[in-house]
């Protein structure tokens, strides 16, 4: 199947400074792609790219097999949604989401029926003639959306257009995106620096560090299966320890965490006897006060307990090693300085070559 977007062996660099090295990406029809990294990765670049505001140094983009690398912005037919919403304050709400109406030339009667159409399905018909001074920071968000999605264009980019939003509302306003994804069919690319944002909306989310893409997976394997010791930090939280390699067998090997710590692990193909090794353990794949009897059983010593209301974080220590373990918050009665025995599942860790 020809991929609906399609970047190959795409550069970007701002004098001698290279942005974007070499990237080969594409993106289906219909599908919700998160472009996820810290500041500095790439992914806006990516996103201004797409849009046209920015032009590769080298490669092509294609949209449906036509290239596109070299068309204004406005010929692409891309929504663009921007963090701070880019509203026109002197508009009202309907003159803002029928302003690429406008542009296009539509007739009156037409962008009428089309802004009407397009507010009420945000739910938003009600405040058409108020000016974004008179909104909140969630609906100026939505009225943002709606004017990119009006001129039914063939891919929506979002520029951590969450951003502004307290928690709460920014993550009503995820759910309120990913619905609209669904029910409308829309290809969406969209850019955030947040984990769980990235977790939440997406079909695929795309890993970028330093330009280029670490790992480019659907959230499940993101999350438990990572590829490289940048991913296991940078999604979620992990407990991420250097080890060395004793044995390789059947699938399993053998790791020693420190001189006194060794655990069963499921053995990654690359994995070899006397090599090094990342070993990752997310929080919540630990067990406290469990049997000693499972493949994993460490005696270790109660750090710290902390509170966070529907779970607790029990710090844990043997001599200079430690571990971060995440517990229902009546799972039991931690005390601190007592000895407790950790276990988990050989296929609750991956370990990493290096």
């Amino acid at each position: 199947m020809q991929p609906f977007i399609q970047f190959e062996a795409v550069s970007k660099s701002f004098g001698a400074h290279t942005v974007i090295d070499s990237l080969d990406l594409t993106i289906q029809q219909g599908e919700f792609l998160s472009l996820l990294g810290p500041s500095g990765s790439g992914k806006t670049t990516i996103l201004m790219m797409l849009a046209g505001f920015e032009r590769p140094t080298r490669g092509t983009i294609t949209l449906e097999g036509t290239r596109i690398d070299q068309l204004p912005p406005h010929r692409r037919e891309m929504g663009v949604v921007f963090q701070n919403y880019a509203l026109f304050p002197h508009m009202t709400v309907a003159e803002n989401v029928a302003f690429p109406l406008e542009m296009k030339k539509l007739p009156r009667a037409e962008i009428a029926t089309k802004v009407e159409r397009a507010l009420d399905m945000v739910r938003l018909g009600q405040l058409k003639n108020r000016r974004p001074s008179q909104l909140s920071g969630g609906q100026q968000q939505r009225v943002a959306l709606t004017r990119a999605l009006v001129f039914e264009p063939r891919v929506i980019l979002m520029d951590e257009p969450l951003g502004a939003l307290d928690k709460q509302l920014r993550e009503h306003m995820q759910l309120e995106i990913r619905e609209l994804h669904k029910r409308l069919g829309l290809t969406i690319v969209f850019v955030t620096h947040d984990q769980s944002e990235a977790l939440t909306m997406s079909d695929r989310i795309a890993v970028f560090n330093g330009g280029r893409i670490e790992q480019i997976d659907s959230p499940f394997v993101i999350y438990d299966t990572p590829r490289t010791r940048f991913v296991a930090q940078f999604i979620g939280e992990t407990n991420l320890i250097e080890a060395d390699v004793v044995n390789v067998q059947g699938g399993r090997a053998t790791i020693a965490l420190s001189d006194d710590l060794v655990a069963q692990v499921d053995a990654a193909p690359e994995l070899a006897k006397g090599q090094k090794a990342w070993f990752s353990l997310r929080p919540e794949r630990m067990r406290l006060g469990a049997d000693p009897a499972g493949d994993n059983a460490l005696t270790m010593t109660i750090a710290d307990c902390i509170y966070h209301g529907d779970h607790m974080r029990v710090q844990l220590a043997q001599g200079q090693f430690t571990f971060t373990a995440r517990c229902e918050r009546l799972a039991g009665d931690w005390k601190v300085g007592a000895p407790v025995v950790v276990s988990f599942d050989p296929r609750d860790c991956t370990v990493l070559a290096p």
